[in-house]
């Protein structure tokens, strides 16, 4: 018992320390003002975006819905999103900018923090604001060239702006207020943090939970918290490194079942209830032996990939599920049983021949996952090719048009690109609150800066066009080439994505192909011949 005690203090006052706030002092052109912006440290320096914002003297607003804000910048309006790693700035005159830091953002308290190195090198290159700082002695130095008068009579009215940490106690309130307007559900989110003899998992709740019942069963830990609503479709999800393997969570009644698959067996398992954030936290202690492997696993990984192993990590992403059924074929043929069928058999293709790759799937079974969701399940777990599986429609019952077509993300050039393009992005309107997610994405130019970088776009045209190959030589489709148009599901993955629109459900002798098991194995194969050749020119080309 004893022993169990010292853990769970460990574990605690790590976490209090992890996020503990401290005050940097502000040097505004040269004069040293009132203002202190408030931080943590984690691996990274995070800063309290509003306190440097209303220290330079510039206005902001934050949607507490969307968990977005406003900045008004002299260039145009900056956009940040709490958890999102992008910046994006619609500039009064010339392109708009779209900047990816190396970390996300964070929420706490109802602000938003941002990561200070990043934030400050977006300002340095694409504003006037000029920002330099030092870690140890704990001081911003701002170049604004606005009048350093005015900033500090702005400062002196801001009355919330003192160098005393933040009050939790008064702020817990607002922060859960905030948190309910964004999310319907008690059970919003979590995260996963390693410590030196095991991990946190931390379930982040909107309310006070009474009480948690726990089951350990062989790799399986199962809990159910009553009287609390769960979003599934945030924690239904596989994680490649680490002690735990998979997340599932269902809505029983007025419960909330979650099951945790673990990879390696634990000495011990505690459940605490944070008062300040409402959070629950599950404390799993491991023995030294299995940290030792479990880090040993991430270095050989980290070698492996050293050693030519580049293309390690594939998602497959089955378009549409659950409410969302995609294009109707006409037999009825579902066109998300169909695209999710050739994920699945892709996948095993996959796992069967290169031990050497994991699949990750944006979804396994019949359930909706948003599209936004889609790219950060990619980003999230590092994937190094994205592949989203489509099937193609017309209006005419039945059709005329038939074949298969493969996208590159850009807007697109011809009438039945920004047709496509249209059909496959109109699935966020099953999606809360997708006017104000969405809003930018509308705009060609955006696409396009949203784009990833100029390697992933050229990696991306190499692995459509030999997609289009294979379905050319394998398939008894008719092969319509690669095309561009905005897709939406591929704007926020960060490496070489393609759509692949597999034939036309609404074409009697498409869909009778597609809805087969023959038909959807050999679309997996051509598609995995397309994967192989990829990867041996993928890895080549980054030896050179």
């Amino acid at each position: 018992m004893k022993l169990k005690i010292i853990i769970l203090l460990i574990l605690i006052f790590g976490e209090y320390l992890k996020g503990q706030i401290y005050s940097y002092s502000v040097n505004i052109n040269g004069k040293l003002s009132s203002v202190m912006v408030r931080s943590y440290q984690t691996n990274s320096t995070f800063i309290l975006l509003d306190d440097l914002l209303e220290g330079i003297g510039i206005k902001s607003k934050l949607n507490s819905e969307t968990l977005r804000e406003e900045i008004f910048l002299d260039e145009g309006t900056l956009y940040v999103t709490a958890y999102n790693p992008f910046l994006f700035l619609v500039k009064k005159e010339g392109k708009n900018i779209s900047y990816q830091m190396l970390q996300n953002t964070d929420y706490r308290y109802g602000k938003i923090f941002i990561p200070l190195k990043s934030f400050s090198e977006f300002l340095n290159k694409y504003t006037n604001i000029k920002i330099n700082f030092n870690e140890k002695s704990f001081l911003i130095n701002i170049s604004y060239d606005k009048s350093p008068d005015k900033t500090i009579t702005h400062i002196q009215k801001s009355s919330d702006l003192t160098p005393q940490p933040i009050d939790k106690t008064s702020e817990q309130k607002q922060t859960i207020k905030e948190k309910s307007e964004l999310v319907k559900f008690d059970l919003y989110d979590f995260s996963i943090e390693e410590k030196a003899n095991g991990y946190i998992f931390r379930i982040k709740s909107n309310k006070p939970i009474k009480s948690v019942s726990k089951n350990l069963s062989g790799s399986f830990l199962y809990l159910r918290i009553p009287e609390a609503s769960v979003n599934t479709e945030k924690f239904n999800t596989t994680i490649v490194n680490g002690l735990i393997e998979s997340i599932s969570a269902i809505q029983n009644g007025n419960n909330s079942d979650l099951k945790i698959s673990l990879k390696e067996k634990i000495q011990s398992h505690e459940i605490v209830r944070e008062k300040r954030t409402n959070d629950i936290l599950l404390l799993l202690h491991v023995s030294t032996e299995v940290m030792k492997k479990i880090k040993e696993e991430k270095k050989a990984n980290k070698i492996s990939k050293n050693k030519n192993n580049l293309l390690d990590i594939i998602v497959i992403d089955a378009g549409h599920g659950g409410r969302d059924p995609g294009a109707i074929g006409f037999r009825g043929t579902k066109e998300k049983d169909v695209n999710l069928g050739i994920a699945l058999k892709l996948g095993k293709l996959i796992e069967k021949n290169h031990k050497d790759i994991k699949v990750i799937y944006t979804r396994d079974d019949d359930r909706f996952v948003e599209l936004y969701r889609r790219g950060q399940i990619a980003n999230e777990n590092n994937g190094k090719l994205f592949i989203s599986i489509h099937c193609n429609s017309t209006e005419e019952r039945p059709g005329t048009r038939k074949g298969s077509e493969v996208y590159l993300l850009r807007p697109g050039r011809t009438e039945d690109a920004i047709r496509i393009a249209e059909k496959e992005n109109s699935v966020i309107k099953l999606e809360e609150n997708y006017q104000e997610r969405y809003k930018f994405l509308s705009d060609e130019n955006y696409i396009l800066t949203a784009m990833a970088s100029t390697a992933n776009v050229k990696h991306s045209e190499k692995f459509a066009e030999l997609i289009s190959n294979k379905f050319e030589k394998h398939l008894p489709l008719k092969n319509n080439g690669v095309k561009q148009a905005g897709f939406y599901v591929l704007v926020g993955a960060s490496m070489p994505s393609v759509l692949i629109e597999t034939g036309y459900i609404n074409h009697p002798e498409d869909e009778l192909f597609l809805r087969s098991e023959t038909g959807q194995q050999k679309i997996a194969e051509a598609l995995y011949k397309a994967i192989v050749e990829y990867k041996n020119y993928y890895e080549q080309l980054a030896n050179k």
